[in-house]
């Protein structure tokens, strides 16, 4: 981000120039929104910057594993923006980049000083310092410094411990930390490692590459069963996967290893399969040089072999190139061609010595590199001294300005206090009159709303305790009206009515009622057992008769009509239909009367 240009800034170095050229005149008051103005611009300069280098973190990250070319591309940063991020930045960045140049198989030597930024910025219980970790080992195993690499994936192993999740980074050092000690012909630590690497295992494609190391194992012991047995199981869970350059190097693997048996045959069927299986944008040189190196060997295609390990010397490194020249200088000296066999030779010869040089250059290098690495740390921290003198120098400045102009403020403000203070010290005493007089009436309000509140409450329970007492009473009632139907139940002549509804005769005239005198005895047990009920219709309903006060006692009982109508000696309900008929006419002339 380029903040030569930024309105904000301009603006900032306006009014700082502005408020410079003021200070041998009268400093103006408004001149203390300079410290405001100043954190704004800073909280908005780096919540935009903010924002941006995470914007583009987030697109490299989901670049990361298809197109890892493209995200080298996306964070390639010129050093003046690189120096503006933050440490957390920074980190960041460092391990978003070496993740990509590792996976693009480039050098991770441009990566070094931002990897050891990352280092110091992250502590040993996060995930993150054990990726940068990995990265830094992966560099000095780039740099042939063993020793220097086994530290940083040991370290990297131990805090990533904690991390039982983060199983990828996990298996890559696992990975890099075996090849180490295989490399230096440790096999056996090595093969500990690799089986360790393959039960943190989850994906086909990692089953499948730590199959590739424990098999390369096994055929440098010279043990042939394990060694193809573990391969091809490599190949199948490569196959499972659906990589195809895991497929194709699982194939070429297995061609190597039938190659160190002397089975040639089946050797040669994996070669040409591993060629057939290999991406067209992958390096295809080695597999090339295999195939041609066969096909001498077996003796059966001479032209291919030339063909093929022709196309080779393009596409491999110098240290397989030389061995290629070999099989060419040999497949041309069999062939009688012994001018062009002399010239592979003569190219032979030439590539094993510029390996001897080679390495010795490539300490000379180490050192000049460690040099350079030592006066780029010196120059950072003499510029970091610069930058702190320069903030410490603008800061104090700043902070006079601030000062000057907060002691003018101040001055004003206390003489436009002595001229209103008469004033002020009036206003004082009416408000403080006023709020005593608000104080009193909130109060008073206050305590009206408490009574009110408590009269309504007393309110609501009064209504609570009639409405349980309403309750009791009725339930009080019910009790009383079914103990007066048990007594009257229990009355000899309720027996006798009971007895004679039960008749069954088809003859009316046959059937029995209740005599005078048994109905003059019914009527006294009746006004006897429901006096009360008596007494209230005869206060409500004065013109009623006996027999009328008699009949709505027994409709109260659980009697049926036709036992009601046998109480008034009848032996059918028409004569009794009829007396309720001028009985309801009674009742109601009494009610329209009232």
């Amino acid at each position: 981000m380029n903040f030569k240009n930024h309105p904000l800034i301009i603006s900032f170095i306006n009014n700082y120039l502005y408020l410079c050229c003021q200070q041998s005149k009268q400093i103006r008051p408004d001149m203390k929104i300079t410290p405001i103005l100043l954190s704004l611009l800073l909280l908005l300069l780096s919540c935009s910057q903010s924002n941006e280098t995470g914007t583009l973190f987030l697109h490299a990250d989901a670049l990361m594993e298809e197109h890892p070319d493209s995200v080298l591309r996306l964070l390639d940063l010129p050093p003046e923006e690189i120096k503006e991020l933050s440490g957390n930045e920074c980190a960041r960045y460092a391990l978003l980049l070496a993740r990509a140049t590792d996976k693009c198989k480039l050098s991770l030597l441009p990566c070094d000083s931002l990897l050891n930024v990352a280092l110091d910025y992250y502590d040993d219980d996060e995930k993150e310092k054990a990726v940068a970790l990995l990265y830094k080992g992966r560099l000095a195993v780039e740099m042939k410094k063993a020793e220097e690499a086994t530290t940083c994936f040991q370290k990297g192993l131990t805090i990533i411990q904690d991390f039982p999740e983060e199983l990828k980074t996990k298996n890559l050092l696992l990975s890099s930390l075996g090849n180490i000690y295989f490399d230096a012909g440790y096999y056996d630590k090595s093969m500990e490692i690799y089986e360790t690497m393959y039960e943190c295992c989850t994906t086909y494609l990692d089953k499948s590459i730590a199959l590739n190391n424990i098999s390369t194992y096994y055929c440098l012991i010279d043990e042939k069963d394990s060694t193809l047995m573990f391969q091809h199981q490599a190949l199948n869970y490569a196959i499972a996967s659906g990589d195809s350059l895991q497929i194709a190097m699982s194939k070429h693997n297995l061609s190597l290893e039938f190659d160190s048996f002397d089975e040639l045959d089946s050797a040669l069927y994996y070669a040409k399969m591993a060629l057939k299986e290999l991406p067209q944008k992958e390096n295809h040189g080695n597999c090339y040089f295999n195939l041609g190196d066969l096909l001498l060997k077996t003796g059966k295609n001479k032209d291919s072999a030339l063909y093929y390990l022709t196309k080779a010397l393009d596409d491999i490194p110098i240290e397989s190139k030389a061995s290629c020249l070999k099989s060419l200088y040999n497949l041309e000296k069999e062939n009688g061609d012994y001018k062009t066999a002399n010239t592979y030779l003569e190219e032979h010869s030439a590539i094993i010595d510029s390996l001897f040089y080679m390495e010795q250059s490539t300490e000379i290098q180490q050192l000049i590199y460690e040099y350079n690495t030592k006066m780029r740390v010196r120059e950072e921290q003499l510029k970091g001294k610069r930058i702190i003198y320069r903030t410490i120098v603008g800061f104090v400045s700043i902070c006079m300005l601030i000062i000057l102009a907060y002691q003018n403020h101040i001055n004003r403000k206390k003489r436009i206090q002595l001229q209103y203070k008469q004033s002020l010290e009036q206003a004082q005493n009416k408000l403080s009159s006023l709020e005593t007089t608000i104080e009193n009436n909130q109060l008073m309000i206050t305590l009206l709303k408490q009574e009110q509140n408590n009269l309504k409450q007393e309110h609501e329970n009064k209504e609570q305790q009639v409405e349980e007492r309403e309750q009791t009473i009725a339930r009080l009632k019910e009790e009383k009206q079914q103990l007066l139907h048990w007594l009257f139940a229990q009355s000899s002549i309720y027996q006798k009515v009971i007895t004679l509804s039960k008749q069954t005769s088809s003859n009316k005239k046959q059937m029995k009622a209740l005599t005078t005198t048994e109905q003059e005895q019914l009527k006294k047990t009746v006004f006897g057992i429901y006096q009360s009920y008596i007494s209230f219709l005869h206060n409500e309903y004065p013109r009623l008769m006996e027999d009328d006060q008699l009949l709505l006692c027994l409709q109260e009982t659980s009697l049926s009509p036709l036992a009601i109508a046998i109480c008034f000696g009848y032996t059918d309900t028409h004569p009794l239909n009829q007396k309720k008929y001028r009985m309801k006419k009674r009742m109601s002339r009494e009610e329209s009367e009232v």
